[in-house]
């Protein structure tokens, strides 16, 4: 155990050194996306980039259970939705104020995940993504069906109060949120504690032998993962003003999927690349109709066959190209 902590610390060490480099595309991207309302003003474009910030917080949120514990979570949408849910029946039935209704949608997130944590602690595999996936389930149903008194089915609860009115503060907004977000997971993965999830993916009767508390990193882990969900949700809620059956679909879920594995498994940025990208790509294509669907499924698939990495394996791709051709040119 005083190794592994070790190796940890060097680690952490060495991450250190590499932050200035590290952060220096993020910098680029934040000057770009803050100018962005005053060079192309579009309402269309920034309702689109508003959505993209909120999906890059939910598939980060994803990535910190199943990247980085090896967790696979099939039913993410049910934090997604259920504080979505909260904040949008609150709001509207019980009029209460909305900062509160949006406590409230997070802290019902939180509660989810630790329903749901707590049986699946000693459950892997495929009974861990069977789980997650019928508990998602029993949401919808419950949102669609059973309790369509109180969700409103499809036509959804409406008349949601929001934070601030216009297209261009909630554009600000919803950019400083995501950047919290994603910077907070991103520390988190970065730390010590980071490393002892991945040790738990790679081999948790090993991370057990070690001393690892696994039970303990492990709840944690849906815990996070959860309550950042719900922080999505919630912002969604306020921003759009109307929550329906939408946010609880396997759809939703699987996008979680669908954004990481373009972005990159286990990475963090990598997802939040993956939904930034794949958002505006679906959005982009909305002039081809139903064809979009399978333009969208074709990148992804694209993905999985030709980059299984996702992007964030590009760099170490062309790293190795680079040492080849020169170990190649050396002889």
């Amino acid at each position: 155990m005083r190794g592994m902590r070790q190796g940890m610390g060097q680690v952490g060490q060495g991450m250190g050194l590499m932050q200035p480099k590290k952060f220096a595309v993020p910098l680029v991207f934040v000057a770009i996306a803050t100018i962005i309302p005053f060079i192309a003003p579009s309402v269309y474009l920034l309702h689109v980039l508003i959505l993209a910030h909120i999906f890059v917080i939910y598939a980060a949120s994803w990535d910190i259970l199943t990247g980085y514990t090896g967790q696979l979570n099939l039913g993410h949408a049910m934090f997604f939705g259920l504080s979505a849910y909260v904040v949008a029946i609150t709001n509207t039935m019980l009029k209460t104020p909305l900062f509160l209704s949006v406590l409230m949608g997070v802290a019902s997130a939180f509660i989810l995940s630790v329903a749901v944590g707590l049986p699946c602690l000693r459950l892997r595999g495929p009974y861990l993504a069977i789980t997650t996936f019928s508990f998602s389930w029993v949401l919808f149903l419950l949102a669609s069906s059973a309790m369509i008194w109180l969700s409103g089915g499809e036509e959804g609860v409406r008349g949601v109060k929001t934070f601030i009115v216009g297209t261009i503060p909630n554009y600000y907004l919803s950019l400083v949120l995501m950047l919290i977000s994603v910077y907070i997971l991103y520390r988190i993965a970065s730390s010590e504690t980071g490393l002892i999830l991945k040790a738990i993916k790679e081999d948790e009767d090993a991370a057990m032998a070690c001393g690892i508390d696994t039970t303990r990193y492990k709840l944690l882990a849906f815990l996070m993962s959860g309550t950042f969900a719900g922080i999505a949700g919630a912002f969604y809620a306020q921003y759009m003003r109307i929550v329906t059956v939408d946010v609880v679909t396997l759809e939703l879920s699987a996008s979680a999927i669908a954004f990481s594995l373009v972005g990159g498994i286990g990475t963090i940025i990598g997802p939040a690349m993956g939904a930034y990208i794949l958002t505006i790509l679906f959005e982009g294509f909305a002039w081809l109709a139903d064809y979009r669907v399978l333009i969208y499924n074709l990148i992804i698939v694209s993905f999985v066959l030709f980059l299984p990495g996702g992007l964030m394996s590009l760099r170490d791709l062309l790293r190795r190209r680079e040492e080849e051709g020169g170990g190649v040119g050396g002889a």
